[in-house]
């Protein structure tokens, strides 16, 4: 899948931890992959850390199986995310069969093929998941035109996902008819990253309104980068209480961007008070921006120390600014 620059660190890293054994990392990995409704890798990631304790991890793989109405998987991973610390000896036998990236082999189930050959076998007989299954298989191994093959088939049948990951493979190859098409098709089976993808491309076309429309839509499903795109596309267009209430919906699930722009956006309107609580949120979460302009609004109530604190914060971070206004005050950081 494509992903903005650091993005694709933070997944690059994450996947270097998780392969090295680290649960927190696997765990991580598998919720995003969830977040982009890639289930089948979502799942892999997710036993792993589960394997090793993690009861959140058995939670995420239940809601997982429920939300495909696998009622049977749901109610067994529930129950062994009820243990407190999750036994390993318990969840071999759970996971004979999940996919590995290095083996091929798959997770199994009474309908879905057991191991790789099985898969190609599954395909050639129609099975839209193990096409799917194999563009996923052969993207991770950087054969993109083999991954192309399988997910084409798949989507010809249906297979939404498919749909959005090979308008990612166009999308990052610049080929952007092919990608606005596919994205499309999937954001009109309510796919809320193919929405969001959706409206950056018609961004770059000129087509704002549309744009938006898509936005909005996988905003209300709740997808923070696209409550963050939609603030800041009612931001621009001056109407600032219809992009404060976005920015909120984002900075209260934790978005850092959305803490920080909804802070200046507040401060700019004269809330005082509410930006003040916006830029500690942003400035707790190390932005050093919001460091910074906190600091100001601190030395103004006069509180001097806590001021110095986050000048202080901010300048160690290389903001100049912050160091400025500390060798003007002879501080050092």
């Amino acid at each position: 899948m494509e992903l903005h620059s650091k993005e694709k660190l933070d997944m690059d890293r994450l996947l270097r931890q998780a392969k090295r054994g680290e649960a927190e990392a696997q765990l991580a990995l598998g919720e995003v992959y969830r977040n982009f409704k890639d289930y089948w890798r979502a799942i892999y990631w997710l036993k792993k850390a589960a394997k090793q304790g993690s009861a959140e991890a058995g939670l995420a793989i239940a809601d997982i199986y429920r939300s495909q109405n696998k009622h049977k998987k749901a109610e067994k991973w529930y129950s062994l995310a009820e243990q407190l610390g999750l036994d390993a000896t318990n969840l071999e036998d759970h996971d004979d069969h999940e996919y590995d990236e290095d083996s091929s082999s798959y997770d199994s189930s009474s309908d879905e093929p057991e191991s790789f050959e099985d898969c190609e076998i599954a395909a050639a007989e129609g099975s839209v998941e193990a096409m799917y299954r194999l563009g996923t298989y052969y993207e991770d191994q950087n054969n993109t035109q083999m991954a192309v093959h399988w997910y084409d088939l798949a989507v010809v049948e249906g297979h939404i996902q498919a749909a959005f990951n090979l308008a990612l493979i166009y999308s990052k190859a610049g080929q952007k008819k092919y990608a606005l098409e596919l994205f499309k098709l999937a954001a009109e089976q309510g796919h809320e990253q193919a929405q969001y993808r959706l409206s950056l491309l018609l961004i770059a076309e000129g087509q704002r309104d549309e744009a938006k429309k898509w936005c909005e839509m996988a905003a209300r499903q709740g997808l923070i980068s696209a409550q963050f795109q939609m603030a800041a596309l009612l931001e621009e267009e001056q109407y600032f209480d219809e992009a404060i209430e976005w920015y909120k919906a984002a900075a209260n699930k934790g978005d850092i961007d959305s803490q920080y722009n909804l802070a200046n956006l507040l401060a700019y309107k004269g809330d005082r008070e509410e930006a003040m609580r916006w830029y500690q949120a942003a400035a707790e979460q190390g932005d050093a921006m919001a460091q910074h302009n906190y600091a100001i609004l601190l030395h103004q109530n006069g509180q001097i120390e806590e001021a110095l604190t986050m000048y202080k914060a901010a300048a160690r971070q290389g903001l100049e600014v912050s160091q400025q206004v500390l060798l003007r005050n002879k501080e050092t950081w």
